[in-house]
């Protein structure tokens, strides 16, 4: 862990809990994903059952995407904006 320095800190574990460590390990799922522009804005739908992400594909155009959880395909793909008149930024979704 860092501080607001940005120095590495090494923390130690209250040992109060030493007794519930099994309980506490292994609690999340994650996994990296390498996108092809930069990411703008993640969520988790409420069900947790899928990722809505914002991504910036130009000044102009917007990229929507909704992955499944649970297999990690794409459900929903939109694309706004990359009109040369069209100057819609999409910043948030909920």
């Amino acid at each position: 862990m860092k501080d607001f320095k940005g120095n590495l800190i090494d923390m130690k574990p209250n040992m109060r809990f030493r007794n519930y460590k099994n309980i506490f390990t292994n609690l999340i799922k994650y996994r990296s994903v390498q996108t092809a522009y930069p990411l703008v804005s993640m969520m988790i739908s409420y069900d947790s059952t899928r990722a809505i992400t914002v991504t910036k594909k130009a000044d102009n155009a917007s990229i929507l995407k909704m992955y499944s959880l649970k297999d990690y395909e794409i459900t929903f793909h939109e694309e706004l904006g990359n009109g040369p008149n069209d100057y819609i930024k999409c910043k948030e979704i909920e």
